[in-house]
């Protein structure tokens, strides 16, 4: 599968489970997004902090995209008072950067 098809199959997934989880309050899900979300982040800062970075695989879409849809799930997280969900959330895409600006810093 392309990457950027991977992606968008991937997000579109998490952004229906959101969708699930807070407008139609399907209980199991949210518990479900929460962990996720959590693993997500442990998993960066395990990389980032080992140093794996050369490992990682290249971002499929441009920035822009990444970046919206980010916020977006960011803004759905706070609106429905998840707060340190969305932390972890945006953690989680901070670690994602580093790990890509070590990437391309490295030969």
């Amino acid at each position: 599968m392309d990457r950027r098809l991977e992606w968008i199959v991937g997000n579109g997934a998490f952004a229906a489970a959101l969708y699930l989880a807070l407008v139609d309050q399907v209980d199991w899900i949210q518990y479900a997004l929460i962990a996720v979300v959590w693993w997500l982040l442990v998993k960066a800062v395990w990389v980032t902090s080992d140093g794996a970075a050369r490992r990682t695989t290249p971002s499929a879409v441009p920035p822009l995209c990444a970046m919206v849809y980010d916020l977006g799930v960011l803004g759905a997280l706070f609106l429905a008072h998840w707060h340190w969900t969305a932390f972890a959330y945006a953690a989680t895409c901070g670690c994602l950067a580093l790990i890509d600006a070590r990437r391309t810093s490295r030969p």
